[in-house]
């Protein structure tokens, strides 16, 4: 599921920035062309509901590394361009999320936008009917 998340919020940022950004998932040690963006996954999990649902946590750290480094403005800018974009992402298919705890903070010259993308898990259990039962009632005397 966190691919398909990952996927969807790409497709976002590809689709409000446009291809002047490039969107990287993973580590990129040199050569990455800035202004660009990378999805890192923070620590997902999943916490049981009732029954047999359960809630799926998906926070994400999105980095923006500016076109001139250390331009505070320019990331200010992109941090509400971004509270914007990633309220609402469509996944591959057709699924829509919503983004929560959005927060972002500024780091040695990189944008650090957090969201959280949370859903509900339904997974199917078998049950197990009762037998039939047979009961005779008589009425109290007396």
């Amino acid at each position: 599921m966190i691919n398909e998340i990952i996927k969807g919020v790409s497709m976002k940022l590809n689709a409000t920035f446009g291809a002047g950004y490039k969107i990287y998932q993973n580590d990129v040690e040199q050569g990455f062309k800035e202004p660009c963006f990378f999805i890192a996954v923070l620590k997902p999990d999943i916490s049981p509901l009732q029954k047999n649902r359960f809630m799926n946590r998906n926070p994400l750290d999105v980095h923006y590394f500016p076109t001139s480094g250390r331009n505070n403005a320019e990331l200010f800018t992109m941090a509400g361009d971004l509270m914007e974009c990633l309220e609402f992402i469509t996944l591959p298919n057709g699924d829509v999320l919503h983004g929560t705890s959005m927060s972002y903070e500024v780091q040695d010259g990189v944008l650090h936008f957090f969201v959280n993308y949370n859903l509900t898990l339904r997974r199917e259990t078998e049950e197990t009917a009762m037998e039939t039962l047979e009961t005779t009632v008589e009425p109290k005397k007396g």
